[in-house]
């Protein structure tokens, strides 16, 4: 379900994407497939580094805390680094979205509530 709203994906989405990414990281991927695969584990990056944040916020002064923390601020620069290595950016895209993906799940705040404009299921 990927559309121009980076909030239009499922947790399918992810996950099948994750793996995709991972799979093509034993590879050396280049081309417009692994562009556009890169622009949405970007995407998801952008839309899971807040609700990661909030879980790494509630983890309390721990060891926990400083790694969930750290994890978070480093896909964030991930998200924006250009591609010099395709494989390694392609594997560091996609191990972030995973970490970020579970710290969202664990703050139940995933998936984003996704509403059509003026929909009265939606505040």
């Amino acid at each position: 379900m990927h559309t121009s709203d980076k909030t239009q994906f499922t947790s399918a989405d992810v996950v099948a994407d994750v793996s995709l990414a991972l799979a093509l990281a034993q590879t050396r991927p280049t081309g417009e497939a692994a562009d556009s695969l890169r622009q949405r584990l970007r995407g998801y990056i952008g839309v899971l580094a807040d609700p990661a944040d909030t879980y790494a916020d509630g983890l309390g002064d721990s060891r926990a805390k400083d790694i969930a923390v750290n994890t978070v601020r480093h896909a964030r620069a991930v998200a924006l680094d250009p591609v010099t290595d395709p494989a390694a950016n392609m594997r560091l895209l996609a191990k972030s979205t995973d970490s970020l993906f579970r710290y969202a799940a664990a703050v139940r705040q995933w998936p984003p509530q996704v509403c059509p404009p003026d929909s009265p299921a939606c505040p």
